[in-house]
């Protein structure tokens, strides 16, 4: 269940990114700044969910599972942040101009 939720997290926000990246809205690097500071609030949410939902199946549990998924969907975030960041530095640098 974690890595359907990171799953479509990563699919959602690199194709918004690639979408307004596209259409000259925002450069890749502000979205990936932006995704740097979102990263850990999305990561607390997705892990209070996941919290919630295993005490509501399993009450007896230590629920520390909930924990560590929330901090593994905010290392994949981060990473994906700090690779989107990257890539329109890079972009910017030795890329084209766009119009």
């Amino acid at each position: 269940m974690v890595l359907v939720v990171l799953l479509a997290l990563l699919v959602t926000i690199d194709g918004l990114a690639v979408h307004f990246y596209k259409r000259n809205k925002v450069e890749l690097w502000v979205y990936g700044i932006l995704m740097m500071v979102l990263a850990p609030i999305v990561a607390f949410l997705m892990g209070y969910l996941f919290l919630e939902l295993s005490r509501a199946t399993n009450p007896e549990s230590t629920h520390e599972g909930a924990g560590y998924a929330g901090a593994f969907i905010f290392l994949c975030l981060l990473a994906n942040a700090i690779v989107l960041c990257l890539t329109g530095i890079l972009l910017r640098v030795f890329g084209k101009k766009r119009t």
